[in-house]
């Protein structure tokens, strides 16, 4: 009798324990503005950072739609649907430019890993940027940091941008 009381117990420790494990990811959802003064930002004259972006699900994807201005100050929007699975996405940004990406969870569920290779097409030339952005939540949720290495003809930079909840 002690024995199987003993077993029984042991399956509910082992029960809770693994309970206990089960993970769960970050929640972006939610839409988010710029932050400059938090921010961490590389030398240069222009930055294609998102002054707003909104994060929605559908299924087992995000999509992400971030609006940007660009360089003569016209505001853009693209959008991407991206699964969190590792396998990999295409979207249209930017015009007509290709935008492969993956993205994969930390271990911890707490960290989204986005890598993206973007090529587009301008005055008969291919340009190829890629980037890699590590996306966590601040403040309980409020915030949102995105930790960009970009690499390009140009050469590469870091960034972190970050986000208030709205």
């Amino acid at each position: 009798m002690k024995s199987r009381f003993a077993a029984i117990v042991m399956g509910g420790i082992a029960i809770i324990a693994t309970a206990a494990t089960i993970i769960v990811n970050a929640d972006f959802k939610g839409e988010w503005a710029f932050n400059e003064g938090k921010s961490k930002l590389s030398e240069g004259r222009f930055r294609m950072n998102a002054q707003k972006i909104k994060v929605s699900a559908d299924g087992d994807a995000l999509v992400i739609e971030r609006t940007s201005n660009s360089p003569n100050g016209e505001s853009m929007t693209s959008s991407e649907k991206i699964t969190t699975d590792g396998k990999q996405t295409e979207s249209t940004v930017f015009g007509s430019a290709k935008k492969l990406s993956t993205a994969a969870w930390s271990a911890s569920g707490e960290e989204l890993t986005i890598t993206s290779n973007t090529k587009f097409e301008r005055d008969g030339n291919v340009f190829e940027i890629k980037s890699v952005e590590v996306w966590k939540l601040l403040d309980g949720g409020k915030g949102l940091s995105l930790d960009v290495t970009t690499t390009s003809q140009r050469g590469e930079t870091k960034n972190t941008f970050v986000y208030d909840k709205k």
